[in-house]
């Protein structure tokens, strides 16, 4: 079975059983106790301590504390595309993925080698914000300056190094730098001048690029200029374009404009409709979005009505569907039919 129940079995004493009408016989003095039924669900995340398990963590203590009969779990991963494969066999409910794995996950693009048809979306949860990270006083002003430099991506394999390579092929830079995927040792190597810059995409306010600023005085390179002009937006629908706010890094007091996607919920097409609506009301209720903001952080406060479908290009859940039309949210005409 996909929804794994466990069911406690009670040993009732004969005369008990006489009392309140039960006929005694062979095998009947075992009976389920349908109160005592838990229905289990994995949440899949990513690596510890980063958003992707937070937020898996929080959606699933939540769930278990408050909604009878469900008892779940995060599991950590490897990130996005584990996720994204996991729900789709089936060997976690639910889980946490970029809107570009999403992508091509369901369309069999990418890395992905086959139509994972199974998944389903729930909700956005959160920017994923394109940082390309440089000292101040660098000689790059804008991303075409980045020729005959030395450049960390980010982690071999990552999201954040994806991101970045779609954007360099697109826009015709790939090839005439030196990539290298230093990942977290990144901020070490810009101090000391190893790379000319480094990329990362998390949430706003990431800490390993605040220690960055704190460590030394950094810039941001505008990446939505060359997204626009080269119509990057219209080829890759999961991006879009997103701000870095002044103020959110110490020391670094301008706007910069840049390119994201999405993360979002996502849930196996199997998983009863009636058990994602309750836990979609859950997340969404007032104590729920409070919960998520003390124990996932500051970026569950882009978990919204009005940012639900923000990056989706999968069809929705059934139960998730349920939601948001009790919700009076519109569902965009763009998203793909269930098959």
């Amino acid at each position: 079975m996909f929804i794994r129940t466990r069911t406690a079995l009670s040993v009732l004493p004969v005369a008990a059983i006489a009392a309140i009408g039960f006929s005694v016989g062979p095998g009947s003095l075992m009976i389920a106790d349908e109160a005592a039924a838990q229905t289990r669900i994995t949440i899949k995340g990513g690596q510890i301590r980063g958003a992707f398990n937070r937020t898996a963590s929080a959606w699933a203590a939540y769930v278990t504390k408050n909604l009878d009969g469900l008892s779940a779990s995060a599991e950590a991963s490897a990130g996005s595309l584990d996720n994204t494969r996991s729900v789709n066999a089936g060997n976690a409910e639910f889980g946490v993925a970029f809107a570009s794995d999403l992508y091509q996950g369901y369309r069999g693009e990418g890395s992905f080698r086959k139509a994972h048809e199974n998944i389903r979306g729930l909700t956005f949860l959160f920017g994923s914000v394109g940082h390309f990270v440089v000292p101040a006083g660098s000689d790059i002003k804008r991303l075409e300056d980045i020729a005959g430099k030395t450049i960390s991506m980010g982690g071999p394999g990552s999201g954040s190094a994806k991101s970045l390579t779609a954007l360099l092929k697109h826009v015709g830079l790939w090839g005439k730098f030196d990539p290298v995927y230093a990942g977290k040792k990144s901020p070490d190597q810009l101090k000391n001048g190893k790379i000319a810059a480094y990329n990362w995409h998390p949430g706003l306010g990431n800490a390993m690029i605040r220690d960055t600023a704190t460590a030394m005085k950094i810039r941001f390179i505008d990446m939505h200029a060359s997204a626009q002009a080269s119509g990057f937006y219209e080829k890759y629908p999961y991006f879009g374009p997103t701000r870095i706010p002044a103020g959110t890094y110490p020391n670094v007091d301008v706007d910069t404009e840049t390119f994201g996607t999405g993360t979002l919920m996502i849930a196996n097409k199997d998983v009863p409709a009636g058990t994602v609506h309750r836990i979609m009301t859950a997340m969404f209720s007032e104590d729920g979005k409070k919960f998520l903001l003390s124990s996932a952080g500051k970026v569950s406060a882009q978990m919204t009505r009005e940012n639900a479908f923000r990056t989706m290009t999968i069809p929705l859940h059934a139960g998730a569907l349920k939601f948001w039309q009790e919700q009076g949210v519109t569902i965009p005409a763009a998203l793909p039919t269930a098959n």
